[in-house]
C-alpha cells in the first residue's frame, strides 16, 4: 500500500537521478582523460618530478573549478526531498481525511507510521547515497589537488547527501505531523532546512574539531616546489615578531605604509614580501587537514542524524498520541 501511494514519487526521484547522470558521467569521463593528458596527474603524484607544476595544475583547475563548485547546490536538493517529500507524506493523509481509515485497521499507528517512513526514506536515502557517489567521483581529480573539506567536496559526499536528506525528509514528517496542512508544511520545512544548513555551513562546520596553527615566512622561497593545496584555511593573517596575531585594522594599516612606499610599489609582490619579513611579519594560518576529512564528516553525520532521529521521534509521539 505504501509503494502504491508514494510510488509516483519515488519514481521520479529515480528519473531525475537517471536524467542528471548521463551528462555528469560524460563530463566526467572527460575531466578525468584531461586530468591525465594534461599532466595535472603527473604533478600531483610527483609535485617534484617535474618543472611547471604550479602552471599546469592552475590552468587544469581554471578550466573545471566553475562547474565544480556548482555540485555545491546539489545539498539544495536534499531539501527539496523533505519539502516534496517528507511534508507531503503525513498532510495529505490528514488533509484527505486517509488517516482515519488506516487507523481503523488491524494496523496499529505506530507501526502505519513506521512502515510509510521507512519504505520512503530508505528510497530517498538510497538515491542521496548515489548522487554523492556519482558526484565524488566526478570532483575526483579537483579533490586531489584541492582537498576535500571545502564545501562543494564536502557537501556532496554519500554520507553528507545522505544525512542532509534525511535531515530535511524528517523535517517535513515532523511539520506535517503538527500543522497537518501540505502547503503550509512544506513552507516550513524548506524554512526549517535553510534556517540550519545555512549556520552549519558558514559557522559550525569549522569548530568541528580544533583547527591547526601553521605560522611560515611571508616571502617565498624562489626554490620552493609546488605542491597540492589540500588542507582547509579557517582563518589566516599576519603576525609580528613577537608572535602576536595583528586585527585587520593593523594589517591594512601597514598594506597601506608598504604600498606608500615608491622602491615597494613598482619592485613587485617579491619586494613586498620581502619588505615585510625584514620587519619581522610572518604569516599565520590556522588549518584543517584533509586527513581530517573522515572525522568531520563523522561528526557532522552524527549532528544530522540526531536532529532527524528527534523529529522522527517527535512525529510519531504527535500521531500515536494527539491525533484523534
Amino acid at each position: 500500500m505504501t509503494w502504491r501511494q508514494h510510488r509516483a514519487e519515488l519514481l521520479a526521484v529515480l528519473a531525475l537521478l537517471v536524467v542528471a547522470a548521463v551528462p555528469i558521467v560524460l563530463s566526467g569521463l572527460s575531466l578525468h582523460d584531461e586530468y591525465q593528458a594534461s599532466g595535472a596527474a603527473a604533478c600531483v603524484a610527483d609535485p617534484g618530478g617535474r618543472a611547471g607544476c604550479a602552471d599546469i595544475v592552475d590552468r587544469f583547475v581554471a578550466g573545471h573549478i566553475e562547474w565544480g563548485n556548482r555540485f555545491v547546490f546539489v545539498a539544495a536538493i536534499a531539501g527539496l526531498a523533505g519539502v516534496f517529500i517528507g511534508a507531503p507524506l503525513l498532510a495529505r493523509e490528514f488533509e484527505n481525511g486517509t488517516w482515519r481509515l488506516a487507523f481503523t485497521q488491524t494496523v496499529t499507528r505506530t507501526r502505519w507510521l513506521a512502515t510509510k517512513l521507512a519504505v520512503v526514506a530508505a528510497a530517498v536515502a538510497l538515491a542521496a547515497v548515489a548522487a554523492g557517489l556519482l558526484i565524488t567521483w566526478w570532483r575526483g581529480p579537483l579533490n586531489e589537488i584541492d582537498g576535500r573539506l571545502r564545501s562543494a567536496a564536502f557537501v556532496t559526499s554519500p554520507v553528507s547527501l545522505a544525512v542532509t536528506t534525511m535531515f530535511a525528509f524528517a523535517l517535513g514528517v515532523f511539520a506535517a505531523a503538527v500543522i497537518r496542512r501540505t502547503i503550509l508544511a512544506m513552507a516550513v520545512t524548506l524554512g526549517g532546512y535553510l534556517a540550519v544548513r545555512i549556520p552549519v555551513e558558514e559557522s559550525v562546520r569549522q569548530y568541528y574539531l580544533p583547527a591547526t596553527t601553521r605560522i611560515t615566512p611571508v616571502a617565498a622561497q624562489p626554490d620552493a616546489v609546488w605542491a597540492p593545496t589540500t588542507d582547509w584555511v579557517v582563518d589566516s593573517g599576519w603576525v609580528d615578531s613577537a608572535g602576536r596575531l595583528l586585527t585587520d585594522a593593523e594589517q591594512a594599516k601597514i598594506t597601506t605604509e608598504v604600498y606608500g612606499d615608491e622602491s615597494v610599489r613598482h619592485g613587485g609582490e617579491q619586494v613586498v614580501e620581502r619588505y615585510l619579513a625584514d620587519h619581522g611579519f610572518r604569516r599565520y594560518a590556522e588549518i584543517h587537514p584533509d586527513g581530517s576529512f573522515a572525522a568531520m564528516q563523522a561528526i557532522e553525520a552524527a549532528l544530522f542524524l540526531g536532529l532527524a532521529g528527534v523529529l522522527i521521534a517527535g512525529a510519531v509521539w504527535i500521531v500515536r498520541r494527539r491525533l484523534t
